[in-house]
């Protein structure tokens, strides 16, 4: 092992078989770089007669971009590429948190190389503090098959695994059409749409796209006026109405109940999630005794309403 300077274009970065990082920004470390160098040589090591980095990615795409050349590069002699990859996975977990793409690229690389299941199991996936079980390599090494768009997508919504693993159970035709309606929701309403199209699937038998052509969706879908976002949101209404359609009439119901009685905005009446108690939880904050005082006004006038009283019965045969 010895540190040499070498021109950046002798290394071979077409051979990405080390790699485990494709999300990141050079800036700060950019700045690093202008402000004091490289301090921290990559690792690299001889394959085939070409030069092919272990570790340092984000240190030499940086070096490109500020084309400095050539830097300090420590070269490897090791020949096992399993050894070489271990040790740029430890030198890495001593320094910072993997992400869940990388942890999934990780657990791949190992089987690529040669490690045991066994020892992935009981060496590798507690270090990346994921459980040491088969159904959850398994799941990482689902997420490291999917494709570079679908990767993109999870990291730049910083997509929980939870979320990853329902967006997995889909084929990957479903993935590409699911993958728009996605795209401008949150991290909790991506999990809600992906589980309210799942149970439909499941439930009456239906592929994705089936239930993407329905005439209500489409008519949404080729909307010009409506934002992505509120296409995706209108969607997501109709899914939950087709998977608890009982649940969205008695929800649907007491809006319009509260609507009859002019209920003020700025006072909240919760019903239970699934209407299951009869107790309802009401929320308003205030700064003064003033702004108390017109909440509980506007609350006397909406109790006075005749309709009052289907605020808490919406329909005769609830």
């Amino acid at each position: 092992m010895k540190t040499e300077n070498i021109p950046l274009d002798i290394l071979y970065l077409q051979d990405e078989r080390f790699r485990i990082s494709y999300f990141f920004s050079l800036a700060k470390l950019v700045l690093s770089l202008k402000k004091i160098g490289l301090t921290h040589p990559p690792l690299a090591a001889w394959r085939d007669n070409l030069l092919i980095l272990v570790t340092g990615w984000k240190r030499v795409l940086a070096c490109l971009e500020l084309s400095l050349s050539p830097i300090p590069i420590v070269c490897l002699e090791e020949q096992s590429d399993l050894k070489l990859f271990q040790k740029a996975f430890y030198e890495n977990l001593a320094i910072r948190e993997y992400s869940l793409l990388e942890k999934a690229e990780i657990v791949k690389k190992l089987l690529h190389f040669g490690e045991e299941e066994k020892s992935i199991l009981k060496h590798c996936l507690p270090r990346l503090g994921i459980p040491p079980t088969a159904y959850h390599l398994d799941a990482y090494l689902a997420v490291a098959a999917l494709s570079p768009e679908m990767k993109t997508f999870i990291h730049e919504k910083q997509m929980p695994l939870a979320s990853v693993e329902l967006l997995i159970g889909f084929s990957p035709e479903d993935r590409q059409l699911l993958l728009p309606l996605l795209l401008p929701l949150s991290q909790n309403k991506q999990k809600e749409l992906l589980e309210d199209c799942r149970e439909i699937s499941i439930r009456e038998e239906l592929p994705v796209n089936r239930i993407l052509a329905a005439a209500d969706i489409q008519e949404i879908l080729d909307a010009k006026k409506l934002s992505p976002l509120q296409k995706s949101n209108k969607i997501r209404h109709l899914l939950r109405r087709q998977r608890y359609p009982q649940l969205s009439s008695r929800q649907e119901r007491f809006q319009t109940a509260l609507r009859k009685v002019d209920w003020p905005r700025d006072v909240s009446l919760h019903p239970s999630p699934f209407f299951e108690e009869d107790r309802v939880t009401l929320q308003f904050s205030f700064r003064n005794e003033q702004e108390l005082k017109s909440c509980l006004s506007k609350l006397q006038a909406a109790s006075a309403n005749k309709e009052f009283s289907g605020v808490f019965k919406p329909s005769a045969d609830d």
